[in-house]
This record gives C-alpha cells, structure tokens and sequence, in this order.
C-alpha cells in the first residue's frame, strides 16, 4: 500500500513546491543519541538538546519551509510506503532503534511483513514517481548519493541509486557521492545512464563531507537555482528524458574536512567490515559509523551541516521550478 498525506497531495495538485527527503538518514545514517563531548562541539543548524538524528529532521524541515516549499518526509510505516510523514511519524522512526533501511530490492519484503524502515535514495526517488501520477515529486534533497564502491574491481558493489537516477525524473540535490565510493567511476556511471551532473557554485564534483581538489572529476557549472530549473525543464519536458538531473553541492567551507585525512581511516573501516562478515546493506552504515568515530565527530558534524544546507538549496529549486512551470 502507497498512502501520500493530504498536505503533499493537495501540494502537488496546486502545483506547489514540494521537496523530498529521505529517512533512510534518520534510522541508519545518524546517531539516535543526544550530542555528547566526544563529538567536539555541535554545529550550530542542530538544536543539541534534542537527539541527532531527531534534530537533524526539525532543521532540515525547516530549511525547507523557509524557502516557500513542502517537506515531504517518506519511509515505510507499518508496511505502507508513506509519502509526507507527520511528526508523530518521524519522531517514532527515530526513536525506534531496531528500524533499518530498505532499497529497491528489499521495500517489497518490509511492505509484505508490516515493518517499518527508512527509505534509502533509490526508494525515496522511487516514492517521488508514486506520489503522483500526473504531477510527480520534483525535487529531492539528500546527503550524498551511492555509487560505485572503492576496489569494484576485486568486489563488484554498485549502489542500486544509480538505476534509480537512471530512470526518475526528479532534481536530486547531493554533495556528491558518500566519501567510501570510487568519485571518478560513480562520475562516469552518471554519464553512462545519461544523468545531468550539475555544480551548484562549483565545476567539481564534490567529495560528500571532504573538500574538494583540481584532481575531482569536472561537472558542468550552475551559479543559481533558477538556472537548474531550466536545465531540468529541458532535460524532462523539451527532451522527454526520464532520469534524474544531479545537482551537487559542495559541504559548507567551515565543515568541510581536509582532503586526504579520511583516506586511511576509510581503508581500515573497510577493511573491518570484511572482515566482520556482515551483509552488504551494513556496508555503508557501518563505514560511516567508524569514520565518526574516528574523526572524533568532524566526519558528523559535517555531515550534518552538509544535510541542512542542501535541505536549503533544494526549497530553492523547488521554488524556481514551480515558476516556470
């Protein structure tokens, strides 16, 4: 079962600006905890008295309310793919510790056994198409996306965000691809399944919480959001092309971690997940639960800054493209 809440549907029908945000962040990518010493100081987009997953949902709902847009929350509840969660809703999802993460080949389980769980970038998008028939979700804002892993070559693991892109006409807002995956393979993946890969403010394709370099993979640069607008209204109404349009932004400047300190640190997180013998869903949280770790919180507190600022930059989007619709 689909359900789409009122406030979302009636949005869409209007032809109001509607953002769409993943919870897979919420019950996999963040700790539920509160905020604690060992994490240096909070940054300042979350309230610190709150848990931080908790917290990072109240901002970037907000982020997107300041820019004239509706924040559509979407995750599996109790079996229904649910587009548009209440607050209730989210504050049960993230409080709930057993609640995992579902991706394309695993939402159809989790629906069947009336589980609940958070929707990773292929199911969020996935929900962005069913949300409506005829005025579908637009625009998506996220972290960063999944891609093609370090070391494919030896262990072939490719995000299923990729066919999904590859097929959703949705604007997804990202920092790139999560700092664990190979950047210039993800890239020429992008180019591959014909995915716009657009530089908000930047000809770089950002390294996810990491500051970028000249040796980063070149996209095609945009300095404002009514100019993704346009390029999204050409790639899907002018051309009729299905997939996604990328647009990256970089980690704001006072998050972003120096390039090269997380090289190391990621190599071993790796290497203790094959070590563990985990399914490969664990990959990605488990990588980026040790580098938290490690980096004594900047990994998070970037992470986090990164999250609200796209969250921003998404309303924007949202708004221009319901302008020149």
């Amino acid at each position: 079962m689909i359900r789409v809440s009122d406030i979302v549907s009636e949005a869409l029908q209007n032809g109001q600006p509607v953002v769409a945000l993943e919870s897979a962040v919420l019950t996999a990518g963040l700790p539920k905890g509160m905020w604690n010493n060992s994490f240096g100081e909070c940054p300042s987009c979350i309230d610190s008295s709150m848990p931080i997953n908790v917290a990072l949902a109240n901002a970037v709902t907000n982020q997107v309310i300041k820019q004239g847009a509706i924040p559509a929350w979407i995750a599996v509840i109790d079996g229904v793919l649910s587009i548009g969660l209440s607050q209730t809703q989210i504050d049960t999802l993230c409080e709930n510790k057993q609640v995992g993460k579902v991706s394309l080949a695993t939402i159809a389980q989790a629906m069947h056994s009336k589980h609940s769980a958070g929707t990773t970038v292929a199911t969020t998008l996935l929900a962005c198409k069913h949300a409506s028939a005829t005025n579908p979700i637009r625009v998506f804002s996220t972290g960063g996306i999944g891609g093609i892993h370090q070391h494919w070559a030896q262990r072939l693991d490719v995000s299923a965000d990729l066919t999904a892109l590859a097929s959703t006409a949705t604007c997804v807002v990202a920092s790139g691809a999560k700092s664990i995956l190979d950047l210039h393979a993800t890239v020429e993946a992008l180019e591959t399944i014909g995915v716009p890969t657009l530089g908000f403010g930047t000809d770089q394709f950002p390294a996810f919480i990491e500051q970028s370099t000249e040796c980063d993979p070149h996209v095609f640069r945009v300095d404002s959001t009514l100019e993704i607008a346009s390029i999204c209204k050409a790639h899907w109404d002018t051309l009729g092309l299905k997939s996604s349009v990328l647009a990256t932004v970089p980690v704001p400047q006072q998050g972003a971690i120096q390039r090269g300190t997380l090289s190391d640190i990621i190599e071993k997180a790796e290497s203790d997940w094959v070590d563990s013998h985990q399914p490969p869903a664990t990959r990605t949280p488990y990588v980026l639960g040790a580098l938290a770790s490690m980096t004594q919180g900047k990994s998070l507190r970037a992470n986090l800054e990164l999250l609200c600022h796209n969250a921003k930059v998404a309303g924007e989007i949202a708004t221009s493209l319901a302008k020149i619709s």
